[in-house]
């Protein structure tokens, strides 16, 4: 339950502070939990804001896993592109998620928690992009869907630096960026899968 209500303050005070000047003490008053018995839950910020990284990427699988309609999935381009879109809208309805992945300010600690969880995501992106299309053979599973999700992050970075906000010429640029780099594994051509086959 504690552990719970610290990182729900977390959420709460990085929607309005800047994720370098989060410290603990202000999680844990926030919280209404004893500095001292945060400890028992989190070593220290970088832990407690990894772990947030982690509850995030699921809700970002959450996202991905949204009903798909087969019938304005073409080919891959255009799977690619709602996984990108879907990202998208996650971002800018967090400013927590967008301040975690996009800030360019997220310490070096939990940066190596984001990617973990992104490993963990691409995992599930591979299955949805099975589900629909026969693939091909790749190179250890989905680690080109790792990739995948880190390319797509730096033009979205990149906008969020310069401009305060995702705008949307980098939405297409990541989409660009992220078909570039799959199409090296992937030809232009899938077969789909029926629906029955799909499931979908």
């Amino acid at each position: 339950m504690r552990r719970k209500l610290l990182l729900d303050a977390a959420i709460q005070l990085l929607e309005t502070t800047p994720i370098e000047e989060l410290s603990f003490k202000q999680v844990s008053e926030k919280a209404g939990v004893p500095e001292g018995s945060a400890y028992h839950f989190f070593a220290n910020r970088y832990d407690l804001l990894a772990a947030l990284a982690n509850q995030l990427a699921q809700s970002f699988a959450d996202a991905y896993s949204q009903p798909i309609a087969r019938e304005n999935i073409h080919n891959w381009h255009d799977l690619a592109d709602l996984i990108v879109d879907r990202a998208v809208a996650m971002y800018r309805s967090s400013n927590v998620a967008s301040q975690i992945w996009l800030s360019g300010r997220t310490p070096a600690q939990v940066r190596l928690a984001d990617h973990v969880s992104d490993r963990a995501v691409s995992g599930f992106l591979f299955s949805i992009f099975d589900s629909l299309f026969v693939m091909p053979e790749l190179p250890r599973d989905s680690d080109p869907f790792f990739f995948f999700l880190e390319l797509c992050d730096v033009p979205l970075s990149i906008s969020m630096i310069e401009h305060g906000e995702i705008r949307e010429d980098m939405v297409e640029e990541a989409k660009r960026v992220g078909k570039g780099y799959l199409s090296t594994y992937l030809p232009p051509v899938l077969t789909k899968r029926p629906p029955e086959e799909s499931g979908s």
